[in-house]
């Protein structure tokens, strides 16, 4: 019986001392189980990388990339859902510029999106190989960015912001019937600015009316050249350009001060000091910008995808300005426009 008992006794240490070793080991199993099924799990999460490269800050410009992010969005690639967004921007700043779009390219972005001619050129000279999205640049032929708008050939495709400048200086001689000189003030290191530029000579001098040119190099000229043209312009149309549109409020503090109405060729212009346009809105331009994104991102060749041109727009009047500069205006054009309340002082 002593010996039965001590042979229980052993047998029971025994088992004692096995769960021991065997508990430990199906723990750590089941640890290793845990890890590769939270390594799966982030694998599955793993997000796609976007760059966003814009030219510099300005209300047009800012409303082309919230409309970029709300475009991806609506077209199945929502910012920290389904992809990571770096958005860089560099401040008018070229060498930044070539920098960040540098940075963008090698950071791992899948596709890369430029807001603007200036930034849309810098990703592609960063880049041949990720697809390049144009957010809204007015001359992609001219500037060197694709081959043709058809069949862009490389790399990069996107939107055309081809704003409607014959319908704009048309409308302008609509509401400013004595006008004989046009002024057309521009940056001249924008190649954007350029192109829009001659058509609008073009188009001056098909209606009857002098062009004349005015180039600025940057911002710190802007005051003086507008107080030169204010002697030789009735009146002065602004091309789409970034330099301009981020010293507008210099722009419209000069104009007013000499009694000039300005054209500008961006909607959102209206609002800050502009007399009036034919507007294409800047937030569609995004949102066009990143469904062409997201097509790409679901597989569409660049170098086949057409360049998409945004067309039309709507007739946009600053009621406020119209008093202000005393002028008047038929009833029927006010009727088909877009009346556009001022921008309070202060406000964005």
């Amino acid at each position: 019986m002593k010996k039965k008992g001590l042979i229980i006794t052993v047998a029971l240490i025994f088992l004692v001392l096995a769960g021991g070793l065997i508990l430990p080991m199906l723990g750590s199993g089941e640890t290793e189980t845990a890890s590769k099924a939270s390594e799966s799990e982030a694998v599955t999460e793993e997000k796609l990388q976007i760059g966003i490269l814009q030219t510099t800050s300005h209300p047009s410009l800012d409303q082309i990339t919230e409309g970029t992010i709300q475009g991806l969005a609506e077209n199945g690639y929502a910012e920290g859902e389904d992809v990571e967004i770096e958005f860089q921007n560099a401040q008018g700043d070229q060498n930044l510029m070539n920098t960040m779009a540098k940075s963008l390219v090698e950071g791992g972005a899948d596709l890369v999106i430029g807001i603007g001619t200036p930034a849309s050129q810098a990703l592609s000279n960063a880049t041949s190989d990720i697809p390049v999205i144009m957010g809204a640049v007015s001359d992609p032929v001219g500037s060197g960015l694709v081959d043709s708008l058809e069949n862009p050939g490389g790399n990069i495709t996107g939107v055309m912001n081809k704003a409607p400048v014959e319908d704009q200086l048309t409308f302008l001689k609509e509401i400013l019937p004595e006008t004989q000189e046009v002024g057309l003030l521009y940056s001249s290191g924008e190649d954007n600015a350029r192109a829009e530029g001659e058509r609008a000579q073009k188009a001056v001098e098909a209606l009857g009316m002098n062009a004349t040119t005015y180039k600025v190099s940057n911002t710190n000229e802007i005051q003086q050249m507008v107080a030169t043209m204010a002697d030789e312009v009735d009146v002065i149309y602004l091309p789409t350009d970034n330099t301009i549109a981020s010293a507008f409020n210099t722009v419209v503090s000069e104009a007013d001060r000499y009694d000039i109405p300005l054209i500008p060729t961006v909607d959102n212009m209206i609002a800050q000091g502009g007399l009036a346009t034919i507007g294409i809105s800047q937030t569609k331009l995004g949102v066009e910008s990143g469904r062409v994104a997201a097509e790409v991102l679901d597989g569409k060749d660049p170098a086949e995808y057409p360049v998409y041109i945004v067309k039309g727009g709507d007739q946009l009047i600053n009621i406020q300005k119209v008093d202000d500069l005393g002028i008047t205006i038929p009833q029927d054009i006010l009727d088909n426009s877009k009346i556009v309340e001022p921008i309070a002082e202060g406000e964005e």
